[in-house]
């Protein structure tokens, strides 16, 4: 038996110990990937080597790629079989082949000395595909890595390890290409066409292969500049380096950069998966930085169109697909090139783009407001590409700014004319001095906070002196409104169903309910005064009831000159008309006397009728006070006893136009709401249930003013939850 069936290859074992369900599919879909990419790559080989051949400057020269084309064709299969057998190695935990392999001592600083020009040659070729790849896809590949280490339960997953890094499909290829017997130049243009139909769509599988172990729950989040320990000499893949803002320690922001790597992946769940062909993916070949992104962005910014008033404000959210098209178009007119987006910018775009389509879709903000923040995409896109804890930090100068436009533009009611409104010009202009003056520096959005503060807090200084007058004069009214309702209710408590005289009715409706009022607002309902006051009504009541013996008749007689004293003094102090007095007092004399005239039978005859109705009216149901109606209302009462004072309602209007108020006060323990507009002048005086029956009605609304942007960022992120657990 060879010696070489007693080796034993430890390489998988150490590295990966049982392979899991997972890997499994892991292996199966980067090999079946790798292999179509493969197959794509070799059948256009056959047409470059063509075109090569047919502009070579000499029959020796042509014939060498002639010879190459058909030396490809008769080894191609061989080709792809030793290219598939290096992927199954790769996976087994094999050693790298050749000078890529941990134990090659091809790294050394003085190797280039001693190799010849053909082989340097093919070096610095397999050299460039690898640094190329690395540095397009290094975060995905950093991913991916630590993926893999968590799916095997230990940290295995190297540049040397990992079955899909660059370098190790390169030290496939050039295993694989050791089957074609071919010259140099025609082997470089091989390596070529692997570079550009294999390598350059790695990025894309890479993708594809982290979302496998994210649908499976393995580190769905990933800290894309976590550090982790080094693994026995081997290099890590490097990292894409982080475009965040120091924070005050001069450190970067991890959670920010964690955010948006959440976010990055909840768009890559919910996009369409099937972008693969089976000749690869849509990658390009050269991405534009970051840098040049910001300046073609600020090319576009420069054009953004002033709005206008007199249009209307038409809302106009820039789709994502429109403003990358803009940007490309930017990229290639300043560098001259064909240079793409990378994936962090063109997710950035997405993002932001879902953020303002939140924000523009909100039902709290009047249109010609929207249209003014809709102008302010390119430069919080700019903010977001340059400082990524623009997704984390609320208190970032760019979110608060919007917040408070937004906030202060929840309570503008749009008159027709929002050019001539001091708020919208005030909005207008901060829009226009950031789209005139930020460029990289987001200290601007800071200084357009603190002069948008300034200016909202010399506004609502003088329109908290108008809403105090109001309040005040909405108290004021609210007491004599109130006390009014207390004396109806109590005159209307003592007579009942008495059928009283109309002397006795004016007495006592047009002029002692002056003396009750009076007395209620001066002294309350708790004073003696108060008291006594209805106790001359209990006293004329009683006054004007038949008598049915001659003791009560007796009394009365004793009774009416104290009581003509109390009434006469009391509507004197009131200033109540004296003719009118004296005509009332001389036919309330003229009941007494029938008072006193009426017999027992009489008197029983006519207190029958009343007595009757008072039953009836005892067992009637009353109509306003449905039990189904109080249940129909109670939790938008409850709702309007929770709501803070300050709080913006909106008033829709029969014509179609929509008053925006703000809650100023609750009076009467709450039964009476004061509405006021911006400046402080009332516009709405509203009982609570008339109120809780129209937010039932949805004639009146409430708005919420807090937080914009940020309750526009836990939109897109439940959206985007929502989509990817739909696929």
């Amino acid at each position: 038996m060879s010696s070489d069936r007693k080796v034993v290859n430890l390489g998988q074992s150490a590295a990966r110990g049982r392979e899991t369900a997972l890997y499994a599919r892991f292996r199966a879909l980067a090999d079946a990937r790798l292999a179509a990419l493969l197959r794509h790559m070799l059948d256009h080989t056959d047409d470059a080597l063509f075109e090569r051949a047919e502009k070579a400057g000499s029959n020796q020269e042509q014939r060498l790629f002639f010879e190459a084309m058909r030396e490809v064709r008769r080894g191609r299969q061989d080709f792809e079989a030793r290219f598939l057998k290096g992927l199954a190695d790769a996976h087994a935990g094999a050693p790298m082949p050749g000078r890529h392999g941990a134990e090659s001592e091809s790294s050394a600083p003085d190797v280039l000395s001693l190799v010849d020009d053909q082989d340097l040659e093919e070096r610095l070729a397999i050299d460039g595909m690898i640094s190329k790849a690395r540095a397009r896809s290094s975060e995905a590949l950093a991913h991916l890595c630590e993926r893999l280490d968590a799916d095997a339960g230990r940290e295995w997953a190297t540049a040397a390890t990992n079955p899909v890094d660059p370098a190790r499909i390169c030290a496939t290829l050039e295993q694989a290409a050791a089957a074609l017997h071919m010259d140099i130049q025609p082997r470089l243009i091989v390596y070529k066409l692997f570079d550009r139909y294999v390598m350059g769509h790695l990025g894309g599988l890479y993708q594809e292969l982290n979302q496998l172990f994210i649908d499976a729950g393995v580190r769905p989040q990933i800290r894309p500049q976590g550090a982790r320990p080094a693994d026995q000499g081997h290099a890590r893949a490097p990292r894409a380096p982080s475009t965040n803002a120091p924070r005050a320690g001069g450190l970067p922001d991890r959670d920010a950069d964690e955010a948006f790597a959440v976010l990055q992946n909840l768009l890559a769940a919910g996009r369409d998966t099937g972008e693969w062909s089976g000749t690869g993916y849509a990658a390009p070949e050269t991405t534009a930085n970051v840098t040049d992104v910001l300046q073609a962005l600020s090319g576009l910014q420069g054009q953004a169109p002033a709005a206008d008033p007199a249009d209307g404000d038409t809302v106009v959210s820039l789709r994502p697909a429109v403003l990358k098209q803009r940007v490309r178009q930017q990229l290639t007119t300043s560098a001259g090139g064909a240079a793409d987006l990378g994936q962090a910018e063109d997710d950035t775009i997405d993002i932001v783009s879902l953020l303002f389509d939140a924000v523009l879709d909100d039902p709290n903000l009047p249109d010609s407001i929207k249209a003014l923040l809709a102008r302010l995409q390119i430069p919080v896109l700019k903010v977001a590409l340059l400082d990524r804890a623009f997704f984390t930090r609320r208190d970032h100068p760019a979110r608060r700014l919007i917040n408070e436009m937004a906030r202060a533009g929840v309570g503008w009611t749009d008159s027709g004319r929002p050019g001539g409104d001091p708020l919208y010009q005030a909005i207008d202009g901060i829009v226009t001095r950031l789209l005139d003056e930020f460029i990289d520096d987001v200290a601007v959005f800071d200084n357009a906070l603190q002069a948008f503060r300034q200016y909202l807090e010399d506004d609502c200084a003088r329109a908290r002196q108008i809403e105090e007058r109001t309040r005040q004069a909405a108290e004021g009214k609210a007491r004599v409104d109130t006390a009014k309702e207390h004396v109806d209710a109590a005159l209307r408590e003592r007579v009942g169903q008495r059928q009283l005289a109309e002397c006795a009715h004016r007495l006592l409706y047009e002029g002692w309910s002056q003396v009750l009022f009076i007395s209620l607002l001066r002294e309350g309902a708790d004073s003696d005064g108060w008291r006594h006051k209805l106790s001359v009504v209990d006293r004329l009541l009683w006054s004007l009831d038949p008598k049915p013996d001659h003791a009560s008749r007796k009394q009365l007689v004793t009774e009416i000159p104290p009581l003509l004293h109390d009434l006469r003094s009391e509507l004197n102090a009131v200033m109540f008309n004296p003719i009118e007095m004296t005509k009332l007092f001389k036919a309330l004399e003229h009941e007494h006397i029938q008072t006193l005239s009426r017999g027992r039978d009489q008197t029983q005859a006519l207190s029958e009728p009343v007595q009757q109705a008072s039953e009836q009216a005892d067992t009637a149901e009353p109509q306003e006070a449905r039990p189904e109606d109080a249940d129909e209302l109670a939790p938008y009462r409850e709702r309007l006893n929770q709501v803070a004072v300050g709080t913006w309602f909106e008033f829709r209007q029969d014509s179609g136009k929509h008053l925006r108020a703000k809650l100023s006060a609750r009076l009467s323990g709450g039964e009476r709401l004061i509405f006021v507009n911006r400046a402080g002048f009332k516009l709405a005086d509203r009982r609570r249930d008339e109120l809780a029956d129209a937010l039932r009605r949805e004639t009146v609304l409430m708005l919420d003013d807090n937080m914009l942007f940020d309750k526009a960022l836990e939109n897109v992120v439940s959206n985007l939850r929502a989509m990817r657990d739909a696929r």
